[in-house]
């Protein structure tokens, strides 16, 4: 992963950023999991070992999940736990089945700092790798009532591909009649223009 860029660098006018876009490594586990306590999705407690992300998986048979942060520069105050105040997946194809389509998964940012256009600083950040990372197209599921999340995909260029249904087989009684479905899921999909 080397050969990835670590950091997102601004144009001089945006330099007011309080924020830099990194790649994340394994000192930010614990950051990650606080962080992920705060996204919206039904699927948000999901049991995951994180550093299955960093570990010594080999990327010609495993796919690759690259997370990129939006972490505080030093010098901007805060009361949170951490300086990562957001982030967004990608997740790649193995070498050994090489895709020209990425998936973007578990966009995620602090209640905090949401409508302070983090989220599609981070989302900018990986379009414009994309293509580097031999990405053509990028593919994103969203919630239908996640609207601010609709709304921003949208204004970078997604389009809806088609809806999902979930479907849940309830294995006991009290189960049906407790656990909450969430909305239907939609896929958006962003094509990469060609260079």
């Amino acid at each position: 992963m080397s050969d990835l860029p670590q950091t997102h660098q601004r144009d001089d006018a945006e330099t007011a950023v309080p924020f830099v876009i990194r790649l994340a490594t394994e000192l930010d586990v614990a950051a990650i999991e606080w962080l992920d306590t705060f996204g919206s999705s039904p699927h948000r407690n999901l049991s995951k070992t994180m550093m299955n992300y960093f570990g010594s998986v080999d990327p010609s048979i495993h796919e690759r999940n690259l997370i990129y942060l939006a972490e505080l520069r030093s010098g901007v105050p805060t009361d949170l736990p951490f300086r990562v105040i957001g982030k967004v997946e990608l997740l790649l194809a193995p070498a050994s089945e090489p895709s020209e389509i990425g998936y973007i998964k578990r966009v995620v940012v602090h209640p905090a700092w949401r409508q302070h256009g983090v989220a599609r600083a981070i989302l900018e950040h990986v379009i414009h790798l994309a293509p580097e990372l031999g990405v053509r197209a990028l593919d994103l599921h969203v919630w239908e009532g996640n609207t601010p999340a609709l709304r921003l995909y949208e204004s970078l260029g997604f389009v809806e591909r088609h809806r999902e249904l979930y479907l849940r087989l309830s294995l006991g009684e009290s189960d049906a009649e407790t656990i909450e479905s969430p909305a239907a899921e939609r896929t958006i999909h962003r094509d990469q223009p060609a260079h």
